[in-house]
């Protein structure tokens, strides 16, 4: 499953309070080349932001206990207006519910979970093209 050409060296943040799921998708996205940025909150996730960290590919919860994480998505956007950017949402929740939430906006995939790494593997790497 090793995908190491198309996450090779990507500036990857991740946005997740779960600190299982946090640490799950850390190993995964560094175990297939990318350089991961793991934070268990928007604040955080914005904080990185503001600190230099230019990610290329944005891996969020949608709901976190300080905010949506569409929020960090905006924050990022707004710094980094020059070159787009990959954002994919995970959710527990419905997932049509989501993409019809204003809050939610921005994402160009959403995905359940719990989530499958294959189709994540793949949706970065077809994002990425």
């Amino acid at each position: 499953m090793n995908q190491s050409s198309s996450l090779n060296s990507l500036q990857v943040l991740i946005v997740e309070d779960e600190a299982v799921t946090r640490t799950a998708l850390t190993v995964l996205l560094e175990y297939q080349g990318g350089i991961v940025t793991a934070v268990g909150s928007v604040q955080e996730g914005i904080q990185a932001i503001k600190s230099g960290l230019e990610p290329e590919v944005l891996v969020s919860n949608i709901r976190l206990p300080d905010g949506n994480g569409a929020r960090v998505l905006e924050a990022i956007r707004r710094q980094y207006v020059d070159r787009p950017r990959v954002a994919i949402a995970l959710t527990g929740e419905e997932i049509e519910a989501i993409r019809v939430d204003p809050e939610s906006a921005g994402f160009q995939v959403y995905l359940s979970k719990p989530y499958d790494s294959r189709i994540l593997l793949s949706t970065i790497a077809r994002l990425m093209r």
